[in-house]
């Protein structure tokens, strides 16, 4: 073998190597206190990270059994780790009664690592708005996770990061058109996007997926 293609060959390998290792951005560890069915905590996991999917952010979501130490222990190098804790009640705390949240997340105005969905609240708005409540759950959790990547002032006027939500807001859930805004997706993509590679020989080995 010549060295040129011992160098290509290489560069192939480390490339490979580089993109495995930077394949997930960001790590979601789920853990159920609301004793959901696995196939509804199962069904919950692959709704959000299909959300933060098409919202351009490279992510692993894992349902972990609660009080299992190690369940969900498995860390992907270099990914930005959050937990969600999915809860059976309703919040203890709320500024507003006539709006009691679906979620809360702990966060600066750099974000946060943990936050909290409500499932109790999650069934009446959901009953109400008549959308299945297994998807407002998901799209609370990835309202939430928003505010865990982009920080305490990420609300918008309209769509998924949406301060307080109405009927029209669950009918496009429902209907899977529900989105961050243009402006947030492109800074999600941009800090936590999947990387992919481009052809060997340009100057750049690597570039965000967008």
């Amino acid at each position: 073998m010549s060295n040129r293609s011992s160098l290509f060959l290489l560069l192939l390998v480390a490339l490979a190597c580089r993109v495995s290792a930077q394949t997930t951005a960001v790590q979601v560890q789920v853990y159920d206190y609301a004793d959901l069915r696995p196939s509804t905590l199962h069904q919950f996991a692959a709704l959000t990270q299909d959300i933060l999917i098409n919202a351009g952010i490279s992510v692993k979501i894992e349902a972990c059994a609660r009080g299992v130490q190690g369940s969900c222990a498995t860390q992907t190098s270099n990914a930005r780790r959050l937990v969600v804790r999915v809860v059976a009640g309703a919040a203890k705390r709320m500024s507003n009664v006539r709006w009691p949240p679906l979620g809360q997340s702990f966060v600066d105005s750099e974000g946060g690592t943990y936050a909290s969905v409500f499932v109790a609240t999650v069934h009446d708005q959901a009953a109400a708005a008549n959308v299945p409540w297994v998807i407002v759950l998901a799209y609370a959790a990835a309202h939430e996770i928003g505010h865990l990547l982009l920080g305490n002032q990420a609300h918008t006027l309209r769509g998924l990061m949406k301060a307080h939500w109405d009927s029209t807001d669950y009918q496009a859930m429902n209907q899977n058109h529900f989105h961050f805004s243009s402006e947030q997706t492109r800074e999600l993509v941009s800090r936590y996007g999947a990387v992919r590679p481009i052809a060997i020989g340009s100057d750049t080995a690597l570039e965000l997926s967008y």
